[in-house]
């Protein structure tokens, strides 16, 4: 990325809480608060540059059943006005299953739960959900898309844009 102002990395930075904030929740909801306060408060390059930071942190946070069912919830209502009946129980139903189980979270479990809105997303799109990266993990934490282009963010891009001063 090249150097960037401020407000061009407040852009980026905010694409990238986006395109984070369901995989930081299922971590946890008190760090999806406090990356979301964070970013609310940032007023400089270092405020964005710490944004960052705390997501690629969140990042290497285990998923918590507290946070996943948070997560899962938050999602389903992106589906709730289109779902039938029968695909409301059976979201609902392998949730509990899996996150009141006496068992830790597996990455089985993860990728169980991670279908049930995969499946929902085939049949009713969401393009908001389809580039979150709790659906889309292939791509790295700090991937974006900014001006039609996939674009790796790195301390690096906070640096420039800080040296930039624009």
């Amino acid at each position: 990325m090249i150097s960037i102002s401020y407000k061009e990395m407040r852009k980026v930075t905010e694409k990238l809480w986006a395109r984070n904030k369901y995989s930081v929740m299922a971590k946890g909801y008190e760090h999806y608060k406090r990356i979301g306060a964070a970013f609310k408060e940032a007023h400089s390059i270092d405020d964005l540059f710490n944004v960052y930071t705390l997501i690629g942190e969140a990042e290497q946070l285990p998923h918590t059943k507290k946070g996943m069912r948070t997560t899962l919830e938050h999602m389903w209502g992106y589906f709730k006005k289109r779902a039938d009946e029968e695909e409301k129980q059976a979201f609902f139903r392998t949730m509990n299953t899996v996150l009141e189980s006496e068992q830790n979270l597996s990455k089985e479990n993860i990728a169980q739960l991670k279908t049930l809105v995969e499946n929902l997303l085939e049949k009713y799109p969401s393009d908001y959900l389809s580039q979150s990266h709790f659906i889309k993990v292939d791509s790295g934490w700090n991937v974006v898309f900014h001006e039609d282009n996939i674009e790796g963010i790195t301390k690096e891009d906070y640096k420039k844009a800080s040296e930039n001063k624009l």
